[in-house]
């Protein structure tokens, strides 16, 4: 991702300004009108202490799922290919339908192979609420540099949260009406990062390379309607992971999923189902104003919706050598976990009061 320095002169502010709206406007003009779903409540104790406390693993988290990440992954590579395997190995245990979008495209380095890796609960349902992160590292020729923020924890947390909602998700939503057509799918882009400075042709590979080809593709159920046009709701994890973690509101197209996300928060805490360990909130109430370049643009500018869940300002460690693991605040991360699986859960409507899920560890799945 790229970030706005605040030394820009007043020029070059106002055209990204202008830039932005275009954007929006561009997006909104796009979109296909679509009901809106309110968000599931989640209110009782046990629901809450099931989502919570009962499914926050952080020693399997961290062995398990967030360690084989944290390792050099620049696309194009052996690590990056280890990480693929990883990923992939995960959500096929879980049976999800995983796919790989694997092409080339030039760079300031040559021509390099990049994969973007596709995971779907349920391919039948029309419609998908995606979870995105990037999964490779930034190149540098003079450092290690292993991205534990950006974006391994994301990634990791994206495993996590499917693995902890699985058999919630295979037991059906509460309301079979409105969310009857809904599925979860998850994105792995690969190439975020720029190989040398940040262009519009050096950066976002594989979310460049996805939009586009969805763009054009028609949906595997109904041969009128193009993929990227199946999307219920675009979410963008990047830059979690450091004590200095802190979102804001990016976009007003999707205040209401933001605003969800804060009242959340703020019930947890104040019930203590958050560890404790960090002090909030996570999820500030400020307004941001969502010029910051990511994996979401090229589809928000094909009319997709995007929820922006990058840290800003961003973390101390970006693009250090200390973005590694001894920065991580795991309290924090503990924390955003479960904070995002009741929001996911409420989003698909799911019933954590079942307690048939409950019978044993989701570590043993």
């Amino acid at each position: 991702m790229r970030k706005i320095g605040l030394d820009l002169n007043v020029a070059i502010f106002v055209l990204v300004i202008i830039a932005h709206f275009h954007i929006l406007y561009a997006a909104k003009a796009k979109r296909q009108t679509a009901t809106k779903r309110p968000l599931r409540w989640v209110t009782k104790d046990y629901a809450l202490e099931y989502l919570t406390r009962d499914m926050s693993e952080m020693d399997y988290f961290k062995s398990d799922i967030l360690k084989p990440i944290v390792v050099e992954r620049v696309s194009g590579t052996e690590g990056n290919r280890l990480v693929q395997e990883h990923i992939t190995s995960i959500l096929k245990k879980l049976s999800w339908t995983v796919e790989l979008d694997t092409f080339e495209d030039s760079t300031p380095y040559g021509t390099k192979q990049f994969t973007n890796i596709i995971a779907t609960f349920d391919p039948s349902k029309p419609r998908k609420v995606v979870l995105a992160c990037h999964f490779d590292s930034k190149y540098f020729d003079n450092k290690k540099f292993v991205a534990a923020t950006d974006s391994a924890v994301p990634c990791a947390i994206l495993l996590e949260t499917a693995r902890q909602l699985q058999c919630l998700m295979e037991k059906g939503s509460t309301d079979k009406s409105s969310v009857s057509d809904l599925t979860l799918q998850l994105l792995f882009l690969d190439g975020e990062e720029a190989f040398k400075d940040w262009t519009a042709t050096d950066s976002i590979y594989g979310a460049r390379h996805l939009a586009s080809k969805w763009e054009r593709e028609s949906d595997n159920k109904d041969p009128n309607v193009k993929k990227i046009s199946s999307i219920r709701e675009f979410i963008l994890l990047d830059l979690i992971g450091t004590t200095d973690t802190q979102f804001n509101q990016q976009f007003e197209s999707t205040q209401e999923l933001y605003k969800h996300l804060v009242k959340i928060e703020g019930h947890l805490r104040s019930n203590k189902y958050l560890t404790g360990g960090h002090k909030g909130p996570i999820f500030s109430s400020q307004i941001g104003w969502g010029g910051i370049e990511d994996d979401h643009v090229p589809f928000m500018r094909r009319g997709v919706e995007v929820l922006h869940l990058i840290s800003t300002p961003f973390p101390s460690v970006w693009h250090q050598p200390q973005d590694d693991w001894s920065h991580l605040d795991f309290n924090l991360i503990d924390d955003f976990s479960r904070i995002f699986r009741v929001f996911v859960s409420n989003l698909l409507h799911l019933q954590p009061e079942a307690r048939s899920c409950r019978k044993k560890k989701n570590s043993e799945l």
